[in-house]
């Protein structure tokens, strides 16, 4: 007996033959998100997508017996977060029924710091669509949005979103990431720099300075404790509006809108992770020092640490791994 997808399948492909519809991905490498075809439940709710806004429910598709999700209202959205950051190109196969009043459209946020970087429309009559998309050079994640704008029927049989190869398109753009964000270039950055390998951080991410780019008024670029070089980290310096990723680096004491990472176990103290200084031993020393966990962070020494790309990589011995965050502005 075939199952309920094997025959969801078969019925898609002949209809995808009979309409003339050309496969773009016949080299898909896997599924990136869990749960495409909308079928695990639990209770009123889809098991891999939470309802971030509105009402969903279960809804017959093409076939009636093949259940689907139904946006029930204007303003309804569903999404799923992934730490996808391989994928070079994107294949996005769609089976839905959907009104043009209802306004559906796919979002994808690269990097996962609330910022959609890719919109694309959600259209058809229980017809296969499919749309490649380039990703980024380089990100660290992917958070998938479905969301009805409008008013009209929206149900979805199938969101299938895989990893392939063989795009030709021009890469997704990345405007204004935050510090501690994945970047490949200057211009994707609020801060407009894409900074060298940080304390701890392999990749090039969204920071204050660079060996290209340094501080401002005599300040020193250093790997600070947040997976990014900040300038003069936990000193404050930073003026309203200024970049921050903790109240230590704000003059005002206090740094807005900024979102914790991890690792686990590791959390900030009062918005300030860096609840010690820097080390003496060397970036890559495994010296650590009790004591100075209960050292403020504005006692660190911009002198300690080794240089490293133009910068210095202190140690944070009471942290362990470095607290990773995005960053915010100083109030």
């Amino acid at each position: 007996m075939k199952s309920l997808w094997t025959k969801r399948r078969h019925v898609v492909v002949l209809l995808a033959a009979a309409l003339g519809i050309v496969s773009l991905g016949d080299d898909c490498q896997g599924d990136i998100v869990n749960d495409p075809t909308f079928r695990d439940w639990c209770g009123d709710s889809l098991c891999s997508w939470t309802l971030d806004s509105g009402k969903i429910a279960q809804a017959p598709t093409w076939n009636a017996d093949d259940l689907g999700v139904s946006f029930k209202e204007m303003g309804t959205q569903i999404s799923q977060v992934t730490g996808e950051n391989q994928a070079t190109c994107i294949l996005f196969t769609t089976v839905a029924n959907t009104d043009p009043a209802a306004q559906m459209t796919l979002e994808l946020d690269f990097n996962n710091d609330g910022i959609i970087d890719y919109t694309a429309p959600i259209a058809g009559t229980w017809t296969q669509a499919q749309t490649e998309i380039t990703a980024p050079a380089v990100y660290d994640g992917i958070t998938f949005h479905i969301r009805k704008a409008g008013s009209g029927t929206a149900i979805l049989a199938e969101m299938r979103i895989q990893s392939t190869t063989g795009c030709t398109a021009a890469a997704t753009p990345l405007k204004d990431q935050p510090l501690g964000d994945a970047c490949g270039a200057d211009d994707e950055c609020k801060s407009r720099i894409c900074s060298d390998p940080a304390y701890a951080n392999p990749s090039q991410v969204c920071a204050q300075c660079s060996s290209k780019h340094p501080c401002q008024d005599g300040g020193t670029c250093m790997g600070g404790p947040y997976g990014f070089a900040q300038c003069d980290p936990g000193e404050h310096k930073g003026t309203k509006g200024a970049a921050c990723a903790a109240n230590g680096d704000c003059a005002s004491d206090k740094c807005d809108n900024v979102t914790f990472l991890g690792p686990a176990g590791v959390t900030p103290d009062a918005g300030d992770a860096a609840s010690c200084r820097p080390d003496t031993a060397d970036a890559g020393s495994s010296d650590t020092d009790a004591d100075a966990a209960t050292t403020d962070a504005s006692a660190a020494d911009a002198s300690l640490g080794s240089a490293d790309g133009g910068f210095l990589v202190p140690t944070f011995p009471c942290l362990g791994p470095p607290t990773l965050v995005q960053g915010g502005t100083c109030d």
